[in-house]
Formats: C-alpha cells, structure tokens, sequence
C-alpha cells in the first residue's frame, strides 16, 4: 500500500478526528433538516410545524378512519335495531347518500306516537356521517303542510322524532337532507342537498281501544304480565347495571336516570336494544322511563345510538357503551 495512502488511512481512523466527522455530519443535517422544516418542505414536528395543509389532511384522515367503527361496535341501523314484523324498514339511495329510515308501529294509528329513526351513510364507504342535518316536513291527507321541523342536527348520523297523527288517512313526510361543513368525517362534497319524500298510511283506532300518549316502545295496561321495575343510569359512557336479566313475559319497566355532565358534545344518550324494536333518546339531566313486553327469549345486546363521544376516543367510549338483555324462556 503506497505511503500516502496508509497515512491517509490513519488519520481517517483516529479517534478524535471520527469525533469530529460525526460532529460535523450531525450539525450539518440539523442546519438541512431545519431549512426544509422552516420553509414548509418537510412534517416532521420536531424541527418545525410543518406543512399546515399536509397535517390537517392527515388529522382528517385520522378522524375519518374512526367514523367507522370496528367490527365488534356495530352501527345501530334499522335492520340491526327493528324487525320486520313490527316495524317498516327502508333504505332509500340517494347518491352519495343512503338514507336509513325505521318506521314503528308498521301501522301506526290516528291518535297513537309513531317512532321515525333515520341513519345517513355515504354511499361508497357506508360510513355512518357525523353532523348531519335535517328538514322534516309532514302534509295532511288534503295536501296542506301541517308541521315542519326546519333543523335536526345528528351528531352521529342518527336523527328520529316522534309524531302523533290527528286522524286517519295518508299523510306524506319530505324530507332534505345533507352533512354539515367541518364535521370531524366530513366525506361529501361542500352543499350536496338530497330531497326524499314517502307516505305513511294511518289507520283508524279500533273501537274501544284506549288511546296512549306514550311512545310506540311503550306497553300499556297488559293485566297478564309481571312488571320488572329496573332503575338504571346512563352516563358517559357507560349503562348501569349493564346487564339486564328477566322473564319472557315480563313487562319491564326502566327507569333511566341520565346523568348531566359537561360534555358539550351532545345532549344525551340513546338506548336501543337489538332486534327488540326500542330505540329511545335519553335528554341528559332527566328521568325517563322506558316500557317494552319481553316477548322473545335470548341474549341481546342494547347499545347507545346516538353519537357521544370524541373521534379519537370513540371506540373506548361511545361504541363501548354497550350492554345486554338476557330473557330466559
């Protein structure tokens, strides 16, 4: 090996002068680094903020991924939550729409509440949309607008109201719908405004039968049936007791407390139970009480169905609101 070679080599291998290669190349990719970050060319938070636009879009993506949940938190639909013998269910495609809509009772009567619970999904990903707003609107059986709702707002997609119709005859709900701007899953386009419109027939009350100002997931006067009294309460995020165990036949009777916290991202809890035709909304700071007939015997899983919790934190908190019916035969 020529002299200047192996002198060459030695000097490279002292340990000072690596000290000081490794000085150097570390000072020198901090001064690049910090450059690129200063000038908005590169999102690496620790020498910078950043591209502003590239970090909003992955915060975005973020929450959108969360406007699903997983597998194991199912989103309370009208098929999950009503069955087709007592309620009507239907889905109307309203590109980049799809509107979910429950009717219960299947045939409601003059006098008598009738439940509606739509969900609003995207179409292309059948993602549950957060901040969706509505306008309902009911006209009479002579064509003349009897009641308009001009703004329901759903915090997870999920909107339901409950009407009592004066009399027989068909009456007709239009409903336009669309996502609000800068909800944390805002998927659709800015100003996309569906429109659907769908009749519902009213019968006439039978003879003698007493009228009820109860909603439809309520059971009156049954003499035959052994009342189960259960308090439970409702917080953020959890039902208490979350087990529920009674007899078929049994009338049971919840009487909720819901709890008032200062979470301001909603105003309540809901209550469904699946397959079992009660889906409920629980204003926070009140006492309600809930009615059904426990007329099917298994386990059943009831749920909150209307949004309550952060994007991030859904999965542990809204979609973990869970608990279950247990109906012993």
């Amino acid at each position: 090996m020529p002299k200047w070679l192996q002198n060459m080599r030695n000097t490279f291998y002292n340990k000072e002068n690596l000290y000081f290669i490794a000085l150097v190349s570390f000072g020198f990719t901090v001064v690049v680094l910090g450059t690129l970050s200063f000038f908005g060319m590169t999102n690496w938070g620790i020498f910078g903020t950043g591209n502003v636009d590239l970090l909003q879009q992955q915060q975005h993506l973020h929450h959108t991924a969360f406007a699903q949940p997983a597998a194991d938190y199912p989103i309370p639909d009208a098929k999950r939550m009503f069955t087709p013998d007592k309620a009507t269910i239907r889905e109307y495609r309203l590109d980049p729409y799809v509107l979910d809509m429950a009717q219960l009772p299947k045939s409601p009567v003059a006098g008598k509440p009738a439940l509606f619970v739509f969900n609003l999904f995207d179409t292309a990903s059948h993602t549950w949309l957060w901040h969706t707003d509505m306008r309902i609107q009911i006209t009479d059986p002579k064509g003349q607008p009897m009641l308009v709702f001009p703004n329901n707002h759903g915090h997870g997609g999920v909107i339901q109201f409950e009407y009592v119709f004066p009399s027989e005859g068909i009456y007709n709900i239009d409903l336009i719908l669309g996502q609000q701007t800068g909800s944390p899953n805002f998927i659709i386009e800015p100003k996309v405004i569906r429109e659907e419109n769908f009749d519902v027939v009213v019968q006439k009350p039978q003879p003698g039968a007493q009228l009820s100002s109860s909603s439809p997931g309520l059971v009156s006067n049954i003499a035959a049936a052994h009342v189960k009294d259960i308090p439970i309460k409702a917080e953020s995020w959890k039902f208490t007791p979350n087990v529920i165990s009674v007899n078929k036949g049994d009338l049971v009777r919840l009487h909720f407390v819901t709890a008032q916290d200062e979470v301001e991202l909603y105003n309540g809890h809901g209550f469904g139970i699946e397959g079992y035709n009660v889906n409920v909304f629980l204003t926070k700071g009140t006492q309600q009480l809930v009615e059904f007939l426990a007329d099917k015997p298994g386990t059943f899983t009831f749920r909150c169905t209307s949004f309550c919790s952060s994007p991030g934190a859904a999965v542990e908190n809204h979609f973990n609101m869970v608990g279950k019916l247990i109906v012993h035969a």
